[in-house]
């Protein structure tokens, strides 16, 4: 404790605080634990006292307790060094501190609550952190000014005291500030915990502000220590978490949970639990010392409680240990049939630890060794510490072993305790108990007396956990503070705590520009690194660039010559994890690390099995590393159309590989055959979440959520493995991988009654008469006649499910939800609805701007229906399937498609209703590649209809292009005719102007795009958009069908017509998926976050006049002043014009065949915005709206449904909308297929 308290001290006076801090902690613990009575406490601390009061304090009566005898000899030695004043200070400070012990002592004898502000100011004086920074500074200055800051330091050190001994007070009966936090807020003691928290950051914030010059620096030393000694020897780590409260669950819960596991200094904390390797080898050294008799009782304890289950491995180590001359004889043979399991996923190191196993069971239990497996000579170069002290000690054992010591030299001993002697800032060697225990058995035997012998035993015992077994690691804080940031990011609760954890990872650089896995180390690598670049780059890249920086150097610098990344050094075996996390540390700096990046990438191709697994390596889960490979293949966008091919290919594999071998319970486990667990799961279901099943992420989901546990956190098997391959586990990791699965899932933050303000009701009456509530036989009924999957509200997956995109719309909760399986379980649907009556609302993507793809009785999502084919120019989608999903098997057949931009969007919606894209002026509309469509009709048939099918069938074709998703059936089958894409090149941009020059931009970008000279292989769109009051710029961004550089003279044509200077341009290639999708542009995407919001549209049916352009900047400048009101507001005009005009208005049910663009008012929130600020943003709609009327006129774009429109009909449909009645009444007459905006007879 006195080196973290005062790190530039000197020996002597090290060994002072030493004591000191140890006589403070023993007095401190004596009067909590020891159950003294308030007389006893006030007896012994008045003599305490009155050692300090008195002129010569080495005085005190014969029969002192020892406590007494103990501060007259530190008192005598303390004031020598002290300026003159200092001891009258000191006195008062601990005189203070007995006064408050006694008070706190009184209070609790007589059962005495105190409210929250009276135990603030009492916590403060009864921590002793204001006499421990008396001691510390007693040669300095006074430096009265800062009392505050030493205040704010002893809140620091108290609070975070009080937060760790939590769980422990409460079952001892004794309140500190967590329930007073719970009593005087009346909430539970996990928002308790949580609020405790907050209060820490704060303080933490007060303090860093005041905290400046070189007089500040020790009390900020004595809080950073204190706050170290509390986090590194896990003093009060002891119990588990809080329990949440009521329906207060799921992500909630958790992020409450998590809340407490960031420390004030932004390390995420967490205690590795105990393993037997470990356990045995300090237990066989402590043995061989013949030492520490109570810690081998302890050890033993361990082992034995852990014997019965234990696996093959454990339970040789375990007996190997506890009976070692029975197991001895034995022990080679059953080493030599665990060799395979041990040699899984090492890297090539197979043979190392093979060997490696029969030396600690040669040191465990006697068993023999041959000659032959001691392995060869090894300098330090190009090695890592572990490697090397692995290599000596394992040489120096062997030797002995087999009687021949010579075999060793002497430099080869110094150089052990040597390495041994440095690393010593932690509290274990270089963290790893495994590596200091093996050097410390060969030490034993080579140089026995030398002190890292006896000064490691000791630390390893201080390392021991609460179970009385000793973990493989006693900190992973970088690792795990980077990869928990990176999930904190977009948690709105966890995020004011990212910057400080971020400060605290990018302080840890080392100087070869990597990151070690732990604070203290000297050992960087590649994993610990890339995980540090990928949180700072998330976090703010502007900051951390110089970090940035010399971390790319790093990384380049250890990249091997096929594309794989090693995990220590350089010329190690390349490895896929680290292979894959390097692609996502250097994406953002694709463009100057090219060719680099395509190495990596084709290893990590090359990777991957034909079952679509990749190698596990540090993993024992499959999931993880499919998550891992998939994420890093998608981080860069490929150079060419063939890469984007063999992309696409792999993800699907691994798609199907995941969706083949989902257990029936939702979940996954670490193999196929395993049964499911928490981590397995939560690293599936990302991959499905972007790339694969809904329907799948709501079963992984259900699965996940009901693994819950009470205090809101998670627990698993573990799926970390070192040494390779044996599992370790640190439990928060369980936690963090949980928060991610779930947010990329969109499940909500809160289970509550609270709705989100909704669109207005319709003034449109509804058509049919009221649903006749099914009884619970109807559902069973309707459940049994399907192959697939129909959710009530009583199941865990429909809380999930129930959810659009839109949070407007969370108060709706439909009776049930079906998933069908094919397409006869849709005629069961609609035939069920029909006779019963119950309302039924259509979902592909649920992305409805109005909410119409939810409703009160039976929701029938097509999600599972979700079935691929592309080749020979077409391409066959099941109506479930989503925009991403669906360019990635068009990308790896070398096809195109205009299928939207958004990754999540379902294809049955956006083509339905006509269907904007990246390619709208290239390649037309997506209704107009349509070929066939097959669909479910209200009187339960299953038609598949065409431009020229008989009997009605070609009139519902036309109505099915471009009139709108469910108006006339459940669709559940697209047939496309597609784009050959395979020599095509594509180019995103993005163009900007200052604020000012708004107006300007909108009316040249629509002279522009209206001009026939502007090429047909450009589709863009002008937005803007301002956030809670920061006004954004307009921009026009899009995507080329050809070369950067034939773009350019394209972008100038347009920089003519808008005749204004350009603030900004960027012209980047890429692939078709990433050109297709845009998953990154504002409104482009929802794989993040649910929002609320709302739109409104108009059609821009020619370029608009200055009038009509200065009306739009002026709306957008009311948005730029809503300062302070949550949300963000903007607008999107949205390319026609090309191919979209090469039909008529009347070819399609699409009408607005003739106009220059969409023009989508767009305004979001979040679920928790003030309603008032809601109201103000859709008075905002309704202004500009009206507002452009008179410009723009009757027009709006179906898939951008607006409630409150009253001329719908003419808006979206025009002249067309005659014929659509028509062709409603012939297939829907009894208008089955209805919602506020539905077509009518």
């Amino acid at each position: 404790m006195a080196g973290w308290l005062a790190p530039l001290a000197g020996p002597v006076e090290l060994a002072l605080l030493a004591q000191w801090s140890a006589f403070i902690v023993s007095v401190d613990d004596g009067f909590d634990r020891h159950g003294q009575s308030p007389a006893q406490v006030r007896t012994v601390l008045d003599q305490l006292v009155d050692v300090l009061d008195s002129a010569d304090g080495t005085r005190y009566p014969a029969s002192a307790p020892p406590a007494v005898r103990a501060l007259a000899d530190l008192w005598e030695r303390t004031r020598i060094a002290a300026r003159p004043g200092w001891r009258h200070r000191f006195c008062a400070l601990y005189r203070d501190f007995a006064d408050a012990t006694c008070t706190e002592t009184q209070r609790r004898a007589r059962g005495v609550r105190t409210e929250l502000d009276e135990y603030l100011a009492l916590r403060r004086r009864t921590i002793t952190v204001l006499p421990v920074l008396a001691l510390v500074e007693r040669a300095l200055p006074p430096a009265a000014e800062l009392d505050g800051l030493r205040d704010a330091a002893a809140d620091i050190i108290a609070w975070t005291n009080d937060l760790r001994s939590a769980p422990r007070e409460e079952d001892e009966g004794t309140e500190n500030l967590v329930g007073v936090l719970a009593r005087h807020h009346r909430c539970g003691r996990s928002e308790a915990a949580a609020r405790a928290r907050a209060m820490l950051a704060e303080r933490m914030d007060d303090f860093d502000r005041a905290a400046h010059g070189e007089r500040a620096a020790p009390i900020r030393r004595v809080r950073d220590g204190s706050l170290a000694w509390q986090r590194e020897t896990h003093r009060n780590a002891t119990a588990p978490g809080t329990t949440a409260e009521g329906r207060d669950r799921g992500v909630r819960a958790l992020v409450r949970h998590l809340t407490v596991a960031i420390d004030p200094a932004g390390h995420v904390d967490d205690r590795c639990d105990s393993r037997v390797l470990e356990t045995a080898l300090l237990l066989a050294l402590l043995r061989d010392q013949g030492a520490e008799p109570g810690e081998q009782e302890r050890l033993t304890r361990f082992l034995a409680h852990r014997r019965p289950g234990a696996s093959g491995i454990d339970a040789l180590l375990i007996d190997a240990c506890l009976d070692p001359s029975a197991t001895a004889d034995r022990a080679p043979d059953i080493a030599s049939g665990l060799s395979v399991a041990v040699s899984r996923g090492t890297a090539g190191r197979g043979r190392l630890k093979s060997v490696m196993l029969r030396t600690v069971l040669h040191l465990l239990c006697g068993s023999a060794l041959d000659d032959s497996d001691m392995p060869a000579p090894a300098g330090p170069e190009g090695i890592t510490t572990y490697t090397d002290v692995h290599l000596l000690s394992t040489r120096i054992i062997h030797a002995h072993a087999c009687g021949r010591p010579h075999t060793v030299t002497d430099a080869e001993r110094d150089r052990l305790v040597s390495l041994l002697s440095l690393g010593r800032t932690r509290m274990l060697w270089e963290a790893s108990a495994t590596t200091q225990l093996l050097g410390l058995h060969a030490v034993r035997l080579s140089r026995p007396g030398a002190p890292v012998l006896e000064d490691g035993l000791l630390r390893l015992c201080l390392a021991v956990n609460g179970d009385d077994g000793v973990p493989f690691l006693d900190s992973q804080d970088l690792w795990l503070t980077a990869v928990a940031g990176l999930a904190f990011t977009g948690e709105a609760d966890l995020a004011p705590y990212v910057g400080r954890m971020a400060d605290l990872v990018a302080s840890w650089q080392a100087s070869d520009g990597g990151w070690p896995f732990a604070s203290g180390m000297r050992q960087t690598d590649v994993d610990t690194t890339t995980r540090c670049m990928e949180f700072l780059q998330a976090t703010d890249p502007g900051r951390y660039r110089e970090a940035l920086d010399g971390a790319t150097t790093y990384l380049t610098g250890v990249a091997g010559p096929d594309g794989g990344f090693p995990t220590w050094v350089r010329g190690d075996p390349p490895d896929l994890d680290m292979t894959a996390g390097a692609i996502l540390a250097l994406a953002p700096r694709a463009a100057r690390h090219g060719r680099l990046l395509a190495g990596a990438l084709e290893f990590v191709l090359n990777a991957q099995q034909t079952d679509g697994t990749f190698e596990r390596s540090w993993t024992v889960s499959e999931s993880s590393a499919i998550l891992r490979a998939l994420d890093a293949l998608h981080a860069v966008p490929a150079a060419d159309a063939g890469l984007a091919a063999r992309i696409a290919a792999a993800t699907a594999r691994s798609v199907a590989r995941l969706l083949d071998t989902q257990n029936p319970d939702g979940g996954w486990g670490h193999l196929p055959d395993d049964d499911s667990d928490v981590l397995s799961t939560a690293q599936a279901i990302p991959v499905l979440a972007r790339h694969g099943d809904p329907l799948s992420v709501s079963r992984a989901v259900a699965y996940l959520l009901r693994q819950q546990d009470a205090d809101g956190g998670f627990t698993s098997p573990p799926d970390q493995v070192g040494p390779r391959p044996l599992p370790f586990d640190y439990p928060v990791l369980t936690d963090i991988h949980a928060l991610s699965a779930l947010r990329s899932a969109r499940v909500p933050a809160v289970v509550t009654d609270r709705t989100v303000p909704g669109p207005p009701r319709s003034s449109r009456p509804p058509r049919s008469s009221g649903p006749a509530t099914p009884s619970p036989t109807n559902w069973s009924a309707l459940e049994a006649g399907l192959r697939g999957v129909l959710l009530r509200p009583e199941q865990a997956a429909y809380e999930q499910a129930r959810l659009l995109v839109n949070q407007r719309f969370d108060h709706v909760r439909p009776q049930a939800i079906a998933y069908p399986a094919d397409v006869h379980d849709v005629v069961e649907c609609v035939h069920f609805a029909r006779t019963t009556r119950v309302p039924l609302a259509l979902r592909s993507g649920g992305h409805s701007y109005a909410g119409y793809s939810t409703g009160p009785g039976l929701v029938l999502d097509t999600s599972a229906l979700n079935s691929v084919t592309v080749g020979g120019g077409r391409a066959l989608f099941g109506a479930g399937v989503k925009g991403l999903q669906a360019h990635q098997a068009l990308a790896a057949a070398g096809a195109g498609l205009p299928l939207g931009r958004c990754p999540t969007i379902g294809l049955a919606g956006v083509t339905l209703g006509g269907g904007l894209s990246a390619f709208t002026r290239a390649w037309g509309l997506a209704c107009d590649h349509l070929r066939e469509v097959e669909i479910v009709t209200a009187d339960g048939r299953i038609r598949r209809v065409r431009a020229d099918s008989p009997s009605g069938g070609d009139d519902l074709f036309w109505a099915l292009c471009g009139g709108g998703g469910g108006n006339y059936g459940a669709v559940t089958a697209m047939e496309f005719a597609t784009e050959d894409i395979r020599d095509l090149s594509c180019t995103r941009f993005l163009v900007s102007w200052p604020t000012t020059d708004t107006a300007a931009v909108i009316r040249g970008w629509t002279l522009w795009n209206a001009d026939p000279a502007t090429p047909r292989s450009v589709t863009c769109a002008f937005e803007q958009l301002s956030d809670s009051g920061a006004p954004g710029v307009p921009t026009v961004t899009g995507t080329f069908l050809g070369t950067p550089g034939a773009l350019e003279p394209v972008l100038d044509h347009l920089a003519a017509a808008v005749g204004r200077a350009e603030t900004g341009r960027v012209v980047v290639p890429c692939d078709y998926s990433r050109a297709a999708c845009e998953a990154d542009r504002w409104g482009g995407g929802t794989l993040g976050a649910r929002v609320a919001f709302a739109a409104k549209s108009h059609i821009v049916r020619e370029p608009l006049g200055p009038a009509a352009a200065a009306g739009m900047a002026a709306a957008l400048e009311q948005a730029h002043r809503f300062t302070g009101v949550g949300g963000a507001s903007g607008l999107l005009i949205d390319a026609l014009g090309g191919a979209v005009g090469d039909r008529l208005p009347g070819a399609t049910a699409f009408p607005h065949r003739t106009a220059v663009g969409v023009v989508q008012y767009h305004s979001y929130w979040h679920e928790f915005t003030d309603p008032a600020h809601v109201d103000r943003r859709l008075d905002w709609l309704r202004d500009v709206h009206a507002t452009m009327r008179p410009h723009l006129g009757t027009g709006g774009y179906t898939n951008g449904m607006d409630p409150e429109l009253t001329d719908w009909q003419e808006a979206y449909h025009g002249d067309n909308y005659p014929r659509m009645q028509r062709v409603k009444a012939a297939c829907d007459p009894g208008e089955l297929f209805t919602f506020p905006q539905a077509v009518g007879r």
